[in-house]
């Protein structure tokens, strides 16, 4: 018995050591993004990447349990009450005890998420907002421990069904578009935010600034141009002609359709010597794939820029545009033969690296757009293992906020009310945590080391990705369920 007591004890012992040793930050310096500021935009006097505390106005380094202030933006909420190296460790009467799990994650493990601090202060601000706005934070400051008021702007809860039938979706989303149109200068490269804002835009009826994107962007790009901004360019122009019935972009639609098909490998066989980096990446080159660039190079076909294509030339289709059926064929049988069957979606094959979130979701919006028959369990798969990713929809590879904007949009397109309630209703927090006090949404820091989303465009693109997420309930294109 005694022997039996000992092995429970020691092995009750081992459990408490191995919780204590996931829930840990991985990399407490942010892998050295905390002190590496932007060099352009609304953040380039902030001194780093650091966590965005809402619509306070203060942005703060993570800690295991508490965020430490390093900036806060003047004639904000937070300016004159809070200061740097401010310590909070919790808010509305509650102090953070659960340990934010932080740090690189990659592949199929789900053992993150943004229980603690982050989900704490996310979930303060909902309640606030929904009494009389003010968020009571408990600091320490010079070794002290007071209380802080930071008073929020009263405008409501999220619905139960948001972004669906909900008012304060609908204010973050008249905000979010009055900000936009405050920065048109900033409207082109990258092709991430360019396309994102154009369609933010055109989403919410600015005509006058959607048919000026367009006029602009109607070249079609050479054949060494990357993948990307012709799958944007080919989405908005098509999305614009659905709107408008503007005939002068039904031409470079059709070159860009035309030149994606360049980008496709249609013999893998054709790639079996490719060297990238002194490393043989023939194995890399799929059937059906898109890489980075048209003309085919680098380590091999990637899924999103795959299913980039596959979007834009469904909704070519959707213009009247003809397609070549079989470079669409291809494409969507290599993204279904490399899906897990799980539902899982990796980097290229069925299993690897990074966050699945926005594969998943573009994969469920090309789908539906193209309405094929016998796909309907495959988006069923794909669908449950998005919304079982609903931890990890900030941990893009590249840049997160693609995630951010194709996992939901592609989620609450899925129709699955079980998957879109337990997705949006999870990051509810990170939303709140997202927005600022000037009514934009800004780029989070995740747990992708290869993540560059805040330092290509910390503001526009995470806005416009909202502006198109939280007007869903007023769809109006095709990407919103129109």
């Amino acid at each position: 018995m005694r022997n039996r007591y000992s092995m429970m004890l020691a092995g009750i012992l081992t459990s408490l050591l191995f919780v204590g040793s996931v829930q840990a930050i991985v990399d407490p310096d942010n892998m050295g993004r905390w002190t590496k500021p932007i060099n352009k935009g609304p953040d380039k006097e902030v001194p780093g990447f650091l966590v965005n505390l809402g619509p306070t106005g203060a942005r703060a380094i993570l800690k295991e349990t508490s965020f430490v202030v390093k900036y806060v933006f003047p004639k904000s909420p937070a300016d004159k009450r809070l200061n740097i190296d401010d310590e909070i460790i919790g808010v509305n009467g509650k102090l953070f005890t659960t340990k934010h799990i932080f740090g690189r994650q990659y592949g199929m493990g789900y053992k993150v998420g943004y229980e603690g601090p982050i989900m704490d202060f996310g979930n303060a601000i909902e309640d606030s907002e929904g009494r009389d706005g003010v968020l009571k934070l408990t600091v320490i400051r010079g070794g002290k421990k007071i209380n802080v008021k930071v008073r929020l702007a009263a405008i409501g809860r999220f619905s139960k069904t948001y972004p669906l039938k909900c008012r304060k979706s609908d204010k973050l989303v008249a905000a979010a578009t009055k900000y936009l149109l405050t920065r048109s200068k900033e409207f082109r490269s990258p092709c991430h935010k360019r396309g994102t804002v154009a369609l933010a835009l055109l989403s919410q009826g600015k005509m006058k600034e959607a048919r000026s994107i367009a006029a602009s962007w109607k070249n079609v790009p050479g054949e060494r141009t990357w993948v990307w901004p012709v799958a944007y360019q080919c989405i908005f122009l098509s999305e614009y002609y659905l709107k408008t019935k503007d005939k002068s972009v039904l031409k470079p639609i059709e070159g860009l359709v035309k030149r994606l098909y360049e980008g496709q490998v249609v013999d893998p066989v054709l790639y079996k010597d490719r060297i990238h980096s002194g490393r043989p990446e023939g194995k890399n080159y799929l059937k059906g794939g898109l890489g980075h660039v048209v003309k085919i190079d680098g380590y091999g076909t990637m899924a999103i820029t795959t299913l980039m294509a596959m979007l834009a030339w469904e909704l070519a289709e959707d213009c009247g545009v003809r397609l070549d059926q079989r470079y669409v064929d291809r494409a969507f049988e290599c993204i279904r033969t490399h899906t897990n069957k799980s539902g899982y979606m990796g980097y290229r094959h069925a299993r690897g690296a990074y966050s699945p979130v926005g594969r998943q979701g573009l994969s469920i919006i090309a789908h539906k757009l193209a309405g094929d028959k016998g796909t309907e369990e495959y988006v069923a798969r794909v669908t449950k293992h998005l919304a079982r990713s609903k931890t990890r929809l900030n941990d893009g590879h590249g840049d997160n906020v693609l995630a951010v904007l194709w996992g939901l949009l592609g989620i609450q397109l899925s129709g699955d009310q079980a998957a879109i309630r337990e997705i949006f209703d999870y990051n509810k927090a990170f939303i709140n945590m997202s927005r600022t006090h000037d009514g934009s949404f800004v780029a989070q820091p995740g747990r992708n080391s290869g993540d560059k989303g805040y330092y290509m465009s910390s503001r526009l693109h995470p806005t416009a990705a909202m502006v198109l997420v939280l007007g869903m309930s007023r769809p109006s294109l095709r990407i919103q369920g129109k």
